[in-house]
């Protein structure tokens, strides 16, 4: 799969370029604070730049933020939740890369939110019963392959990491620095695949070195704003998040 030739960045119309940089700062926000409500930078994206062409571009900037995020939560990561699940994501990926030119966007998007919303479903009933998942296997096999495959095909993985780390019983820092650690090292195995079917060129680069100001005040406005929120509010604005994540990909 190749890409059609990207505008350069002083070619982008006034309304593509107010999404890029409004996606850039989600992007960063979202990496060090709430991270549910990323997906709202891969709708932003969509808007600016429609096809394809937008996973390639927004991958590098994930990494971007990824980085940074790691920065701040460097000493918080829980590595035993990322060595369980890692191996299984990155099947997920293998999965989704052999898949992502069999299905179409729409049915893409309406399947992962579905399992999204029944993910959160699931994890909010098991809580109202007094049970967890977090020692459960099936859970995290589960997780892992689901949050692999929607990354790769639409770098969506972050509401069903979110619903699966809230099992875990973590506190704020906790969960951002076991999120951060695990989506660098995720994203990072992404690129091979994204390279090789054409989502990521000089073009989408160029476009991501852009983005890197917007990325850097959106990381630095989450994390200050994690600061003045206590667990239980974290808890649920997760869960909005994810909420909202679900229902944009079903009916977007």
């Amino acid at each position: 799969m190749s890409l059609p030739a990207l505008p350069l960045f002083g070619e982008l119309s006034l309304n593509a370029m107010a999404f890029f940089f409004i996606a850039a700062f989600i992007v960063g926000f979202s990496k060090t604070s709430v991270g549910g409500i990323g997906i709202l930078a891969v709708v932003l994206m969509a808007l600016a730049f429609p096809g394809k062409a937008s996973p390639g571009i927004l991958l590098p900037m994930l990494i971007m933020a990824d980085i940074v995020a790691v920065i701040y939560y460097r000493r918080s990561c829980q590595w035993g939740i990322i060595a369980r699940i890692f191996p299984l994501t990155a099947l997920g990926v293998l999965i989704g890369y052999f898949i992502v030119d069999s299905v179409s966007q729409d049915t893409s998007e309406t399947a992962l939110g579905v399992v999204i919303l029944a993910m959160l479903g699931l994890s909010l009933l098991i809580e109202k019963q007094g049970l967890n998942l977090a020692s459960s296997p099936a859970f995290t096999i589960a997780s892992g392959l689901m949050a692999g495959v929607a990354t790769m095909m639409g770098n969506a993985a972050g509401p069903i990491f979110g619903i699966y780390l809230l099992q875990m019983g973590l506190s704020k820092s906790a969960f951002v620095g076991t999120r951060s650690w695990f989506f660098l090292l995720i994203n990072l195995f992404k690129i091979p695949f994204s390279t090789n079917l054409g989502l990521i060129t000089r073009d989408t680069l160029a476009l991501d070195l852009a983005a890197l100001p917007a990325i850097l005040i959106g990381a630095f406005a989450g994390y200050q704003f994690l600061k003045l929120i206590n667990l239980d509010l974290f808890k649920w604005l997760i869960r909005l998040a994810v909420l909202a994540a679900a229902l944009r990909l079903i009916f977007y």
